[in-house]
């Protein structure tokens, strides 16, 4: 069987980790031959795989999904990476397109259509009905109305950007319904998207494969020790993670807190740190031994998302390294934790979880709420693409 994997770039978020992930999973099978399909930008760190063969833009990583999507649909940047996927399907002849992450779904179906071959897309979030988070920050998914949307663009970039979002998100959108199938990532994603797609939609949690990465040291540090990884944005409840903090800060808990990642907000985290330059660490973008390394040695993972955040990687990383995580109940991560690790989010609750995690610790072990084995989860996929390609014979 031959898959070609296409995704829309090789490290921003979880949705890209995860598909490389579940590349890395594929290339692993005797039965499967693998190509990947992707862009770097110049800063990128992670190493080149042997089955890859991506379109290197020659721009530092954008800091935000807005600015990596006016990169990617750049009409220059947008042909040559159209292209070059293009030169790689001729090259490979694949049995099976399986589009990884939103905008690599034109080109894997130009290249479906130019192989008459099947096409896949993985659906990571909601950017079928918006190309901004803003409108889900509440926690409802819908169907905007143009003006709506056009309302929530113009928050972000400018008019005719902003124009050009509304239409262009309705063609994606009409892409989705050209697909064999989709795959959601969490029930949540299934139920709040089904309604406005026509294609067959399969469940498939997100893939983590910490075993791949060897062995870290379980020793847990002196002081309680509270862990911020992940995009610092909004949409991903930082500002409520810094309130809720800052009040356990201030109540003279012997605790510390490590904040990880990059974002629009990075300014507000070295702040931050700097008002507690003895208790809190701001520690930016680290490499994944590093970061996993950290995660093992703290005691608890903190997940605040306004969002519905759809299958949180950073979740399933912290329990598989040994480490609580707990989040707030919004989307796929109310399926990923149980009911006692989830918390509405806000400052308030979350202030008040993590008290209750601080004082009473052995209370809140680190579980997971669902099966997210590799292998388990390689298998099935497998079997999707079996399906896939026998009703497309």
């Amino acid at each position: 069987m031959k898959v070609l994997v296409i995704s829309d770039t090789v490290e921003f978020s979880g949705a890209e980790e995860s598909i490389l992930t579940l590349a890395k999973l594929l290339s692993q099978i005797k039965e499967v031959e693998m190509r990947f399909c992707s862009t770097r930008f110049i800063d990128n760190h992670i190493e080149h795989l042997s089955f890859e063969d991506s379109y290197v833009i020659n721009k530092k990583k954008p800091l935000s999904i807005e600015e990596l999507y006016s990169t990617l649909l750049n009409p220059i940047i947008f042909a040559k990476v159209l292209r070059h996927c293009i030169e790689v399907a001729d090259d490979f002849r694949p049995d099976i397109i399986h589009s990884g992450v939103f905008l690599s779904l034109l080109p894997s179906i130009s290249v479906a259509r130019r192989l008459k071959a099947p096409v896949i897309e993985h659906i990571h979030d909601y950017r079928a009905l918006s190309l901004t988070d803003l409108p889900f920050l509440h926690g409802n998914i819908s169907q905007l109305s143009y003006t709506q949307e056009l309302k929530y663009y113009l928050q972000k970039v400018e008019f005719y950007k902003a124009v050009f979002a509304v239409g262009f998100r309705r063609f994606l959108q009409s892409l989705y319904n050209q697909c064999n199938l989709l795959i959601a990532v969490s029930n949540s994603v299934k139920e709040s998207l089904s309604p406005y797609l026509k294609p067959p939609i399969e469940v498939l949690y997100n893939a983590v494969d910490i075993n791949g990465e060897g062995g870290y040291d379980k020793r847990k540090r002196d002081k309680t020790s509270i862990v911020y990884s992940g995009r610092l944005s909004l949409a991903k409840g930082f500002p409520i993670f810094l309130k809720a903090t800052k009040k356990l800060l201030r109540s003279g808990i012997d605790m510390e807190v490590h904040i990880t990642g990059r974002g629009e907000l990075e300014a507000i985290a070295h702040r931050f740190a700097r008002t507690y330059p003895k208790r809190v660490k701001f520690h930016g973008y680290l490499p994944s031994n590093e970061l996993y390394n950290l995660i093992t040695s703290c005691h608890v993972t903190v997940h605040p998302s306004f969002w519905p955040e759809p299958c949180s990687l950073s979740v399933i990383k912290s329990v598989k390294l040994g480490t609580t995580a707990i989040a707030s109940n919004r989307g796929g991560l109310s399926e990923l934790l149980p009911p006692k690790y989830l918390f509405k989010p806000n400052a308030k609750e979350l202030h008040n979880k993590l008290l209750e995690f601080v004082r009473n610790p052995d209370e809140f072990p680190p579980t997971l709420a669902t099966d997210t084995d590799p292998a388990a989860i390689t298998s099935r996929l497998l079997d999707i693409y079996r399906l896939v390609m026998c009703g497309s014979g």
